[in-house]
């Protein structure tokens, strides 16, 4: 039997299916929207079923703190995510962490904030290299800037030092298929934060499109950069890209799930330009 090859797009073709489609009518920011939205829905309905199984198994879900806490105790002093309060908050409010970059996946990150916190999440988030730059995520900011807690890495050298936030969930928002070469400076420091918390206090890590440090065409495991963000789950935008399919990246992926953003990808293939 010859298994039918997975459907994926390399991230040129991705740009050129976008340019499209912004101009056939569907905007670049409606496609931020519409994906920022499909991964909130999908973040929630996923944490859902995760907090349904633990409730069927709380033997399990007492041996993943236990475990959490076990390594958690065994940090060095001051280690960051060791002095983390694993209490929830106050009102019994899920707490989520949303670490956004400056470009469009961080305007990704800004959407799917903004769906949470209208859902009842806590929510705080984190810009990892500073403001956003790009027109869409600006604008998403913006919309979220008087009702959502927001912190800034670049003016603020030691945020995660000082950051007492126990997440049930991280969503990962840096850096998107375009990144390529290794994580440095803030995007390092937000990349070992994030697989800390997940090691540590069992906070469950969504990335948005990719993981951060991985490459959308990577295919050659020499290229990757191990500090990469670490996800149980990663919400594809339209397609997977080649570095989705490749066995070395399924480790950082975990489990993977495609958002429809509503582009349609066989019409605008014919589309004669």
């Amino acid at each position: 039997m010859i298994k039918k090859r997975e459907h994926f797009v390399t991230c040129g073709q991705m740009k050129i299916l976008e340019r499209r489609a912004d101009e056939n009518g569907l905007s670049y920011y409606q496609m931020m929207e519409n994906a920022g939205t499909c991964a909130a829905e999908m973040i929630m309905a996923k944490y859902d079923a995760d907090r349904a199984d633990n409730a069927l198994n709380p033997e399990k879900a007492a041996r993943q703190s236990a475990e959490g806490f076990k390594v958690a105790e065994q940090m060095t002093a001051g280690s960051t995510v060791h002095d983390i309060k694993d209490k929830a908050s106050a009102d019994g409010t899920d707490r989520v962490l949303v670490f956004c970059g400056k470009g469009n996946n961080g305007g990704d990150g800004f959407v799917v904030a903004r769906k949470l916190q209208e859902a009842g999440f806590e929510v705080t988030v984190i810009l990892v290299d500073g403001e956003p730059v790009t027109e869409d995520s600006i604008t998403n900011m913006e919309l979220i800037r008087d009702n959502i807690r927001i912190m800034n890495m670049k003016t603020d050298e030691r945020l995660l030092l000082n950051l007492r936030v126990a997440p049930e969930i991280i969503v990962d928002a840096v850096y998107g298929t375009g990144f390529r070469g290794e994580l440095s400076g803030n995007g390092l420091k937000a990349a070992i934060f994030i697989n800390k918390l997940h090691e540590t206090k069992g906070a469950r890590v969504v990335s948005l499109d990719i993981p951060s440090g991985l490459g959308g065409d990577m295919t050659n495991i020499k290229d990757l950069d191990k500090n990469s963000v670490r996800a149980d789950y990663t919400i594809i935008f339209h397609a997977r890209k080649p570095v989705h399919l490749q066995s070395f990246a399924a480790d950082y992926c975990g489990e993977t799930a495609v958002a429809d953003i509503g582009i349609d990808e066989q019409r605008l293939w014919n589309i004669e330009v």
